[in-house]
């Protein structure tokens, strides 16, 4: 699935997110020095790198489960790098890991049960849960138990329950890995929902033109930080992106 052509303009004066001189080390072997990175608002912005390069270290950072040896990430021009996981949320980060992370009940409860702690009234706990069973195509899933579901209605489901607190931007881990590409390209068209939402978004995945069909942008990881940032079209004129990761029969 491609991104349709589209006149949209990202106001690049204020990051949303933005992750400055972040290093991090483990037992004095450094995995990332000095990375830097920005997102706009609205903005779908990928992250490649070859295994080892430190993308799943650099979301732990943002979400709070490891902390940096040095560097800032703010949010919404606010330092969050201080505060705990629950709190980063409240400030409008999501997040959505790599691996299989649902709860054994139904589809609905997986849902109800979240909303039922970031949301008050029970009325709108369940207006909310409604809404994201429609948005995500999982009301005719909702009184399986989530043991149950394929890995496209996984993703699906994990993506509807990170939209329960309002994201102002959302970190994607892999979110296409091991799917079929007949069901890549319909998780690519509920990120791209997401994104219309008007929500950013920063997405990993080791298929290059799978990220590619969906990103604004992205960053190349290696060397421990940032070698090259741009379009897929910037990026693949890169004589260092293409040495360190791409390779030159990439196209």
């Amino acid at each position: 699935m491609k991104k349709g052509f589209r006149i949209l303009k990202f106001k690049k004066d204020k990051p949303i997110f933005e992750v400055k001189d972040i290093s991090k080390s483990f037992d004095g072997r450094p995995i990332l020095k000095k990375l830097s990175m920005k997102v706009y608002p609205g903005e779908c912005v990928g992250i490649l790198g070859p295994n080892g390069c430190g993308k799943t270290t650099l979301f732990s950072m943002c979400i709070g489960e490891q902390n940096p040896d040095n560097g800032k990430i703010y949010l919404n021009n606010k330092a969050i790098d201080q505060i705990p996981i629950h709190l980063r949320s409240k400030e409008g980060l999501g997040y959505l890991p790599q691996q299989r992370s649902v709860f054994n009940m139904s589809v609905y409860d997986n849902l109800l049960g979240i909303a039922q702690i970031s949301i008050k009234d029970i009325k709108n706990q369940k207006a909310i849960t409604e809404k994201l069973l429609d948005e995500f195509n999982l009301q005719h899933l909702r009184s399986l138990n989530a043991s149950v579901l394929s890995g496209g209605e996984i993703r699906r489901l994990m993506m509807a329950r990170v939209m329960i607190n309002k994201p102002k931007i959302v970190l994607l881990d892999e979110p296409l890995q091991a799917l079929d590409p007949i069901v890549i390209q319909d998780i690519q068209k509920y990120i791209l929902k997401i994104q219309n939402m008007g929500v950013s978004i920063v997405i990993t995945d080791h298929a290059v033109k799978n990220l590619f069909d969906i990103t604004d942008r992205s960053y190349v990881l290696g060397e421990h930080s940032v070698i090259a940032e741009g379009t897929s079209r910037e990026l693949l004129k890169s004589s260092k992106a293409i040495e360190t990761y791409f390779g030159s029969n990439f196209s």
